[in-house]
């Protein structure tokens, strides 16, 4: 029973929009190295200028890929929470103090998203979320989680926190 998930959510760090934009941006890069390097012969691929374009390029094929695959990840089970990217951070729940629902804005309290530290302390902060999950650990120290799904969240909370208490 301890390990057995009774909350589970994944969401995404990069925002719909700003991935849009970073993609027509790389599109329009590639063209024009494409156009500069291949059709007009102005810019050798060997020259400097050819070399930070082709540099420009791939940085951004590996910033959209990155983007794209990385995900916050957060699960509940009776003993413990998990979360964080990949296989994240593990918190028992003996070691919670409590938990509560709060707002936040990504960029005004965290700067942005992923696992941050703004004004409000650390966050583990998913695109396209303003409500997280506030924990408190026995230790003083706290951090958010955000959620899409903040109610089922706090119930599995909940749920986990009696069953360490029976």
């Amino acid at each position: 029973m301890d390990d057995v998930r009774i909350y589970n959510e994944s969401n995404t760090v990069m925002p719909m929009l700003l991935g849009l934009i970073l993609v027509i941006f790389f599109i329009g890069i590639s063209i024009y190295i494409l156009y500069e390097a291949v059709i007009t012969d102005d810019i050798e691929l060997t020259s400097a200028w050819g070399i930070a374009l082709m540099t420009i390029a791939i940085t951004l094929i590996v910033v959209i890929a990155a983007f794209a695959v990385i995900r916050i990840n957060v699960s509940v089970t009776h003993s413990a929470l998990r979360v964080g990217i990949f296989k994240g951070r593990l918190v028992p729940m003996t070691d919670i103090e409590s938990f509560a629902i709060e707002e936040f804005s990504a960029m005004k309290d965290y700067l942005g998203w992923g696992i941050r530290i703004g004004r409000r302390g650390l966050g583990y902060i998913a695109a396209g979320t303003n409500k997280g999950m506030k924990i408190n650990l026995k230790t003083g120290r706290s951090f958010l989680i955000s959620t899409k799904r903040p109610f089922e969240f706090e119930n599995a909370m909940k749920a986990a926190m009696k069953s360490i208490k029976e």
